[in-house]
């Protein structure tokens, strides 16, 4: 049937015109026709194997159907004139879902059974079908049950959707509950790991996604350092770990002999390990064990900013408190899905610690040393490599950079003594693989690239007029990837990329009269070397010369203006950071040329040897690093598989990296960092600054919610007597209060309720009974009796969970 027939006449009414036809059922006509002889194997040129399955097609409707087939086809050429060929898929397609995927493509239907769904959309995503990919995506999210969405989570290559894997891991810890009771939770592999504390106290304010990410991480490093070493040898025993004073988990088996924490139990457990097989001997020597206590806090933000930086195939999905000092995490470990259960164990010192630097008290037997509270690093707003990165007044100023898209404008400042990052104006031109340097509080950017070309413009911020980039003289030569340092009043610029190769030429500025001037050029020309000024010279190491990374290193005298070859390199590397730290020269992660690097090196000018330096937390190429007080910071990076959003700093007393910095009054802390058991996962403790040491705990038991918030210090208008009398104070601090009495009050707590992916705000009510208890104890319950001896709280919580599910016949539950 014909849709229209359009013929127009000229003005004479002479029918002289063109017809036009359009036959809105031509295409599905045709496809019926093609479909036909496709089934009667007419004209058909292709021939699709998937096991001993065979699926006849002509190759222009598959690849019009398949961006994957086209690729595939095209790459066989056009010089190939057998009538029909055939192509084997190796991509574990189901014969099934390719037959269905194929009857689709020449008839734009498709009929899916329930049970074929997870098949068809595995195989839809590797022809790359996006249309069918994400109608079968659709229609398992909206039939995912508990029961169901690991098995879905489980899909092979599910990572490569990311908008698909973030929407189901979202149900997971929506669910996570009543996922971790259903049967498929138990085919996963389990790790099982305890890890030590050395008190109650400590043990009580352990936030449970801290300490999951933390034995995530662990587990990466156990996998990733050893070749020989697999998921199944991790699930072959329960592992003790320790935390070391790079705040990162340590196996107890490289504890020190004779350390204070190497009790009993650690050196059973050492025993044991001695027996079995699966040793990991690439992994990373431990550290020390810290003499004090320590909790680590990820604030609620940064928690959310983590699992968006984490790779797919190594992500915690979600973690829940299961008993007293247990936690169990769903975790995928190299794209498989995994479980970790997570225990708290106690491991009272055998002595006292010569390091301690606080006073441990025991009361009736039970050690209550104060914790040290150590909070993670947070990162930048996006990852990015080759800032331009120096100290400025003591914080961490970061401009520019690249972030795979574009070269970048911003500008941001890290302060340690907040542990924030604010924004600053931006710079007049977007540049990476630049340096800057900072000379008599003024920042200058020097040189770079804008993406599509190498730039000789230069710009300087100067905080004293208002925070705001000019432009001043330009370089002698446009570059990019040059090195940039200050030393005494000039700045340097070494080397660089001028668009073809790396170049020699070296220009030194003076701010005082604003000009450019040439030096001595290097021997080697050499690009994404590591420049910085040291002992009141000028070093350039390593770098690329084009073809292959460098070894060599360079060393500039001011006062004869020559360059001088100093000790090479143990390792070539471009890309790496170069500073000058507790009097010594620290070359910073890059890249050997196949990959990024985790290792530094220290130079000693004493022995004039470069030594093997602590390594990274996370493998850096391109990365930017800056000493500021008594840390050098490495920023952001290329990891090899993302542009980095983090920064991590090498502590100058334990000479480790971490990416932790101890809790300071000024460091803020989201009260949700230091819960010790929340049973409404609606209810989210406040993003308030925990406060000084007079501070109460506030333990909240109302119905099934449970909630231990330090962020909001109960005061004199939040708590009454029974007969109105207001709490005792003495210049705003509480007083000694009778234990046996009962203060009342409703508070109403306002606090930000919702659930991962949609969150709304909104406002709890909670009727509230408390016993204030002097001393080291936290706030509890009225209904709560006070114990014998010292109870952490969650062990309170217990028994007090116990009591009432007994009272209310066990219908309770928390």
């Amino acid at each position: 049937m014909v849709s229209s027939v359009v013929t127009n006449g000229d003005a004479e009414g002479i029918n002289s015109s063109v017809l036009e036809l359009q036959d809105d059922h031509h295409p599905q006509l045709t496809l019926a026709a093609l479909n036909m002889m496709r089934k009667n194997r007419h004209f058909c040129d292709v021939v699709l194997h998937v096991g001993s399955t065979e699926v006849h097609g002509h190759r222009a409707v598959l690849a019009a159907a398949s961006p994957y087939l086209f690729e595939l086809f095209s790459a066989d050429g056009p010089g190939n004139n057998e009538q029909r060929v055939t192509y084997k898929l190796n991509e574990g397609f189901d014969k099934t879902a390719l037959q269905k995927l194929v009857d689709y493509a020449y008839t734009s239907k498709l009929e899916v059974l329930p049970s074929q769904v997870k098949n068809v959309y595995l195989a839809a995503w590797h022809l790359r079908m996006e249309r069918v990919a994400s109608q079968c995506a659709a229609h398992l999210l909206d039939s995912l049950t508990p029961g169901s969405c690991l098995d879905v989570r489980a899909l092979p290559g599910i990572t490569q959707n990311e908008n698909f894997v973030k929407q189901v891991d979202a149900y997971i810890r929506d669910h996570f509950q009543d996922v971790c009771s259903s049967p498929s939770l138990s085919s996963l592999p389990c790790i099982r790991i305890e890890v030590l504390h050395q008190t109650l106290q400590e043990m009580s304010l352990v936030n449970g996604s801290s300490l999951c990410h933390l034995v995530l991480d662990w587990v990466k490093r156990s996998l990733t350092d050893s070749s020989n070493f697999t998921v199944d040898h991790l699930t072959e025993k329960t592992y003790l770990l320790y935390l070391a004073l790079d705040n990162s988990l340590q196996d107890c088996t490289d504890l020190p002999s004779g350390d204070v924490s190497d009790t009993d139990i650690v050196q059973d457990y050492k025993k044991m390990s001695l027996k079995t097989q699966a040793q990991n001997k690439g992994r990373r020597k431990g550290t020390m064990q810290p003499a004090k206590p320590r909790v680590l806090i990820y604030s609620r933000d940064i928690g959310e900013r983590i699992e968006q930086e984490l790779e797919p195939d190594w992500n915690m999905i979600g973690a829940n408190k299961v008993g007293e000092h247990t936690f169990l995490a769903i975790v995928t470990l190299d794209g498989k899905l995994a479980t970790l259960s997570v225990q708290l164990r106690l491991n009272i010192p055998s002595s006292p610690s010569a390091q301690a630097t606080c006073e441990a008290t025991t009361t009736n037997n039970t050690l209550t040393t104060e914790p040290e509270l150590y909070c993670a690093l947070p990162t930048m707003r996006a990852g990015k490599c080759a800032v331009g990165c120096a100290n400025l007044n003591g914080t961490l100023l970061v401009c520019g950079g690249y972030d795979r898209v574009e070269c970048l404008k911003s500008v941001d400042q890290y302060l340690p003594e907040t542990n924030t990052w604010q924004v600053l104006s931006a710079m007049r031109e977007a540049r990476g693989r630049f340096g800057i340097a900072v000379v008599n509080g003024k920042v200058y950017a020097i040189g770079g690239s804008n993406g599509s070309t190498e730039l000789d413009t230069v710009e300087v911020l100067n905080p004293e007029a208002g925070w705001k980039w000019s432009a001043i003289a330009n370089l002698p030569l446009a570059r990019s990837n040059s090195g940039v340092c200050a030393l005494g009043k000039n700045i340097y610029c070494i080397g660089g990329w001028n668009g073809q190769a790396g170049i020699k030429q070296c220009d030194i500025f003076d701010p005082e009269t604003g000009e450019w001037s040439s030096i001595e050029s290097l021997k080697t020309g050499r690009y994404q070397a590591g420049v910085c000024a040291y002992e009141d010279r000028v070093y350039a190491v390593g770098g690329c010369d084009a073809w292959n990374c460098l070894n060599s290193v360079e060393i500039y005298e001011p006062a004869t203006n020559t360059w001088t070859v100093g000790p090479p390199l143990i390792t070539a590397r471009r890309g790496c950071g170069l500073a000058a730290f507790r009097g010594k020269l620290y070359a910073v992660g890059g890249s050997s040329g196949t990959h990024s690097l985790t290792t530094t090196e220290v130079y000693d000018p004493v022995e004039q040897v470069w030594v093997p330096g602590p390594s990274m937390a996370t493998p850096r190429a391109n990365v930017a690093v800056a000493v500021v007080g008594d840390r050098l910071y490495a920023v952001g990076g290329f990891s090899g598989k993302n542009f980095l959003n983090s920064i991590e700093y090498l502590d100058a007393n334990s000479n480790e990296w971490t990416t932790f910095v101890p809790k300071t009054d000024g460091i803020k802390t989201p009260a949700a960092s230091l819960q010790s058991s929340v049973s409404d996962p609606n209810i989210i403790a406040n993003d308030k600054e925990v406060n000084s040491t007079n501070d109460i705990g506030r333990s909240i038991v109302s119905g099934t919610v449970s909630i231990n918030d330090q962020s909001n210090p109960l005061n004199d208008t939040d708590i009454k007597t029974k007969n109105g009398t207001d709490v005792p104070k003495e210049n705003g601090n509480n007083l000694p209060i009778d234990n046996s009495k009962t203060y009342t009050n409703s508070i109403s707590h306002n606090d930000s309720i919702g659930k991962t992916g949609s969150q709304t705000n909104g406002t709890k009510t909670l009727d509230l009974n408390f016993v204030l208890i002097n001393g080291d104890d936290k706030a509890l319950p009225s209904n709560m009796n006070r114990p014998e001896q010292t109870r952490s709280i969650d062990e309170e919580l217990d028994r007090k969970q116990r009591s009432d599910a007994a009272t209310n016949g066990g219908s309770q539950q928390v």
